[in-house]
């Protein structure tokens, strides 16, 4: 009996020393897949414009990218969101207007949500509802019926409403916070 146990230890002792090392090693590659999907969703928020730079800034704890042109004119702004769906942590990127009350779209980063079900955050059918709603305003979702763009509302997914819920709620909390730490096209970045 001890010499199993004895086994088990050393087998347990050897493999979490394994996982760690391998961990350890593969972590400047997980951070510059995580630089380049945030590149990626950067770019496709502002994709009408060719070559946008972006200036990364924090304010109140909020990570938010200022979109520039090429010539220097303000594209807008795209605020970090993170979010807990059904299946975990949400990463997103919101992107406001240069003059802040608009949602130019949302670009999910990363997520662990259900494929087919709460993954479907990432299809154009559910990202684009979000395009030219009131930033300044709470955004809400309705179940099994046509969203009013008016009354600033987007369809959820049929059968995955807690991550259609998150996002929605996620995207809600940041506006509400982080609208006011913008500044205005013109102004100097907080």
């Amino acid at each position: 009996m001890k010499q199993m146990v004895a086994v088990l230890v050393i087998v347990t002792l050897v493999s979490g020393i394994v996982l760690a090392t391998v961990y350890t090693s593969l972590i400047p590659k997980i951070r510059e897949n995580q630089r380049l999907a945030t590149e990626r969703s950067l770019g496709a928020l502002f994709s009408e414009e060719r070559n946008p730079e972006f200036e990364q800034v924090t304010a109140e704890g909020t990570t938010i990218y200022r979109a520039h042109s090429g010539d220097g004119d303000l594209l807008g702004y795209a605020v970090r969101v993170v979010t807990t769906g059904y299946g975990g942590e949400i990463q997103l990127l919101v992107g406001i207007s240069p003059d802040n009350e608009s949602v130019l779209g949302i670009q999910v980063v990363e997520h662990i949500e259900t494929p087919g079900l709460g993954g479907r955050i990432t299809e154009p059918a559910f990202s684009e509802q979000f395009e030219g709603l009131d930033a300044t305003r709470e955004i809400e979702y309705v179940k099994n019926a046509e969203p009013d763009k008016a009354a600033n509302e987007i369809a959820a997914i049929s059968g995955a409403t807690i991550s259609s819920s998150a996002v929605v709620s996620g995207m809600n909390d940041a506006l509400d916070g982080i609208l006011q730490n913008l500044p205005e096209a013109g102004e100097e970045t907080p």
